[in-house]
């Protein structure tokens, strides 16, 4: 526990150092700009939707608050930080729990991957989202991005992860009374946001479901059903399903890959993000989605079709 422990912090120190130097100005604008500039406006008694508002207004800021109000909440200490600190301490902070979620050490592998990179690189909160599943009780921010925390805690349940959700409710109810309109306000008609079965072959991924007793085939199933971008730091909580070492590097190389052709064969245009992750999709299906299907579905795929490559266990 001592070794984890000791473990995760110092990547978590490391991590947040790095972003601090990446962030050196100009840094680039991401999604995490809108839930720091949310978060300074419930520390001065501001909805974090009429805050972001106002910097679009300005012309600091392009895309309006798309979470629930229980992400700013949540981070609203390191609102009273400056934008560079704050996103150093989230990322190092997220990328450090991630690391101490794991039990077996060959899954840090998982933390070069490029989805945890992409998520790094641009404030996200996939890190958190993945470690909760590891640490239960930090299952509270699944509320701060319920659609992709809602499939997580079908795969792994828990008691402490429903209340903690609940009580963070609970608390951005009273201290932003009335968000959930403004919420829904915001992101009705938003067309980035489809669920994967709206996408073409998405509804293969509902095959998880014959696998139904195992949690990451009910994680997988139900991030067919839920709405979410589907952009690369969101190809993290597949990694969950790899049972071997093996498996996860398949999986971290096929997630590379998939990175390059989305940079290499995509790009934001004309359409905006709904046409740039239409033309990542495929991407997204083939080389990661679909690979993780086969790792839950091989034990009742036909003979021939499976190789005992895939059983071996991790070595010790």
């Amino acid at each position: 526990m001592r070794l984890r422990v000791t473990r995760a912090l110092i990547i978590g120190l490391l991590v947040g150092a790095l972003v601090w130097v990446g962030q050196t100005p100009p840094a680039v604008r991401t999604d995490w700009n809108a839930v720091w500039v949310g978060a300074r406006g419930v520390l001065h008694r501001v909805s974090p939707y009429a805050a972001v508002q106002s910097e679009i207004q300005a012309g600091r800021l392009t895309y309006p608050l798309y979470y629930p109000a229980t992400a700013p909440v949540l981070l609203a200490p390191l609102g009273a930080l400056s934008l560079r600190l704050a996103i150093s301490i989230f990322t190092g902070l997220g990328v450090g729990l991630l690391a101490h979620s794991f039990r077996e050490s060959w899954r840090l592998w998982m933390l070069l991957s490029a989805p945890v990179v992409h998520a790094v690189l641009l404030g996200q909160w996939s890190p958190w989202l993945t470690a909760a599943v590891g640490l239960p009780w930090l299952g509270f921010v699944w509320a701060a991005k319920p659609s992709v925390g809602l499939a997580l805690f079908a795969g792994w349940p828990s008691r402490r992860a429903a209340v903690g959700a609940a009580l963070l409710g609970l608390l951005s109810l009273i201290v932003v009374p009335g968000w959930i309109g403004e919420w829904r306000e915001i992101i009705r008609g938003t067309p980035q946001y489809l669920a994967p079965i709206q996408r073409p072959g998405g509804f293969l991924l509902l095959l998880a479901f014959l696998r139904w007793r195992q949690p990451e085939a009910r994680m997988l199933g139900a991030l067919a059903l839920v709405p979410h971008t589907t952009v690369l730091h969101e190809m993290l909580y597949p990694l969950l399903i790899a049972k071997t070492r093996r498996q996860l590097a398949l999986l971290i190389l096929l997630g590379y890959l998939a990175a390059c052709l989305v940079y290499t064969r995509t790009a934001y245009g004309p359409g905006g993000v709904p046409r740039m992750l239409a033309e990542q999709w495929p991407y997204a299906l083939v080389l990661c989605y679909l690979p993780t299907l086969a790792l839950l579905l091989h034990p009742v795929l036909p003979p021939f079709l499976v190789r005992r490559w895939w059983s071996r266990p991790p070595l010790s």
